[in-house]
């Protein structure tokens, strides 16, 4: 009888160490975090965070989401980081920045969702933040060659339309009120 509990306990005790190496092996295993992982961990967070009313977290943002995307250039949410790094770089008033990562995506995302609203930011941005009407019209202008029937091509044709007009010379072109 004591050998047949003594092999019941040996059995016992052989499954709860087996189950305390696995349950420590997860624990472990979970705490390991690839880079990536938590790269992403933190732009969640820091997405969480309200940073349009805190230049500090808004420019941590962007930061991470900069980071994120020159350590995994080929991370299928690389492009839409950097649009939303270049979105922030505007709002800090780095718009040199801005369309320098705006260019980035365009060139080496060619076929990413962001480059037609990409081309068109970065015209917009040429035109309103930097004053650059020459390079300005020739983004407005690639833009409606590779997107003419796109959600923002009207707004591309105006800007095109009225590049360089004072506030005073767009009111004398609305129509007048009958």
């Amino acid at each position: 009888m004591s050998y047949l509990l003594s092999l019941t306990l040996y059995k016992k005790i052989d499954f709860m160490r087996l189950f305390s190496i696995l349950l420590i092996s997860l624990s472990i295993l979970a705490a390991c975090q690839s880079p990536k992982e938590k790269a992403l961990k933190n732009i969640k967070e820091l997405e969480g965070n309200d940073s349009a009313f805190s230049n500090e977290l808004m420019m941590q943002l962007k930061t991470a989401y900069v980071d994120f995307a020159m350590a995994y250039p080929d991370d299928e949410q690389t492009p839409e980081f950097m649009f939303k790094a270049a979105q922030r770089s505007i709002v800090l008033q780095q718009d040199n920045e801005a369309v320098d990562l705006l260019l980035q995506l365009t060139t080496k995302y060619p076929k990413s969702t962001f480059v037609e609203d990409a081309t068109f930011l970065m015209a917009y941005t040429y035109e309103n933040n930097l004053h650059d009407l020459v390079r300005a019209k020739t983004l407005y202008e690639e833009f409606l060659q590779k997107f003419p029937n796109g959600e923002l091509a009207q707004d591309a044709k105006l800007s095109l339309d009225n590049l360089g007009k004072s506030p005073e010379e767009l009111i004398g072109n609305l129509p007048a009120e009958e």
